[in-house]
Formats: structure tokens, sequence, C-alpha cells
């Protein structure tokens, strides 16, 4: 009966078990949540699952480098493109930081979101980054003339390329306007035949024609008439 009676104990606490576990896998990842809760979202948030996706920090990103996981990255914002809004910065509690870059430029974050928390979703890649591109980045931060010089070499760091971006609501600014693609961009008006103001024929006013009163007409001067042949002087 004993025996029964704990062979059926450990069945129900079996059963609990699994159940927790599937309960547990099913609960969102704090990005997901927040999300969830009314924090904007920019880019294209695929829902992310607590215990299947990643939720991982700054000092952690060298483990899914080049792996093609996607994670869920939280931190603090601690840089951000100045100039659209197309990249910023993730730091950590230790202080080390990532460049976080959108997907494709497919979208952008709000310049004035310095100092927030922020998650990330996407996946993390080793990138050995140009000299051009670091300076750009070095721009696109406003750093000094002094310190855009200085790079002189090019970097090779693990980057997340970020699907989306989750940052609280409030106090956020308007994003800025993508810049149209090329094939958007309609076509000028070839001016190479038209004249410029300097070269436009002047135009010469016509006088009109001055018109004279008739004259009378005048009558012929009478003259003597012509002797007759023969007639006698």
């Amino acid at each position: 009966m004993i025996a029964r009676m704990i062979l059926m104990t450990l069945r129900i606490a079996s059963a609990c078990a699994a159940l927790s576990l599937l309960s547990g896998c099913q609960h969102p990842t704090r990005a997901q949540y927040d999300a969830d809760w009314g924090w904007n979202v920019y880019g294209t948030l695929t829902p992310t699952i607590r215990g299947v996706d990643p939720e991982i920090s700054v000092e952690m990103v060298d483990l899914y480098a080049d792996t093609g996981t996607v994670v869920v990255l939280s931190g603090t914002v601690s840089d951000v493109c100045k100039t659209m809004g197309c990249w910023l910065e993730i730091e950590g509690d230790s202080r080390a930081q990532i460049l976080v870059m959108n997907k494709d430029h497919a979208f952008f974050v709000p310049r004035n979101c310095l100092g927030r928390r922020v998650h990330a979703v996407g996946q993390i890649v080793v990138q050995e980054q140009s000299v051009e591109m670091l300076k750009h980045l070095a721009m696109d931060a406003h750093a000094s003339q002094a310190e855009i010089d200085a790079i002189t070499q090019p970097m090779t760091r693990a980057v997340f390329i970020a699907d989306a971006i989750i940052l609280p609501s409030g106090g956020l600014e308007k994003l800025v306007a993508p810049l149209p693609a090329e094939t958007e961009i309609a076509p000028m008006p070839d001016t190479s035949m038209t004249p410029t103001p300097a070269e436009a024929p002047v135009e010469v006013p016509v006088e009109a024609p001055v018109e004279t009163p008739p004259t009378a007409p005048t009558e012929p001067a009478a003259t003597e008439p012509l002797p007759e042949r023969g007639a006698q002087h």
C-alpha cells in the first residue's frame, strides 16, 4: 500500500515537472515581454521564447559570434548614429560595448535614445571594417576631426546585426526620413539647350508705322495752246 502511494506520488511529481517545463518553454523573453507591454519596436520582431532564444549580455557575445544563432541582447545605449539613427552601441555592466547595426539599413532608431535600456534581436558576426567605414562611423558619432584623423588601421571585431531593436517608449524623437533610392529620384530635365537669362533673345519693340495725311491732288499747270500749223504770227 505504501509502495503504491509512493509510486503514485512520483508519477504526479513527474507529470507536474513535465507540465512546468512545457509551460516554461512558452514564456516570452524579456525583450518580447517589454514589446508586448508598450515598448517601441524598430525593425521586424519575430516572437522570441525564453529557453529557446538565448538571452545574453554584451559580455557573452563571443560565445555566439558567427554561429548563425538568433539571440536577444540586452544592455544600455552608450552611443548612437547622430546622422540617421542607423546604428547604436550597447554597453554591458562591465562597460564592454558592441556595435549594433540595423540589418540592411532597413530601419532607423531615434537619435536621442542615449542612456536608455535596450533589447536587440539578431545575430552576431565577426567583421573586418575598413578605415573608411570606421571614419564614417566616427563622423556619424560627431567625433572630433582629431579623433577621425587618428583612425589609420582597419579593425576586426564582433558586430551585432539587428533584425529588431526594442526601446522604452516616451520622449523619443520622430525618426529621420530615409533617403530615396536612386531609382526613385526623378531625372533632372535637360537644360543644355535652354538659353540662360543672359542668352535669352531680347524682344525689340516694333514701332507702329506713322500714318501721313493724304495730300490733295494738284491740278496740272495751264499751258498755252500751241499755234496751229500755218498760222501767221
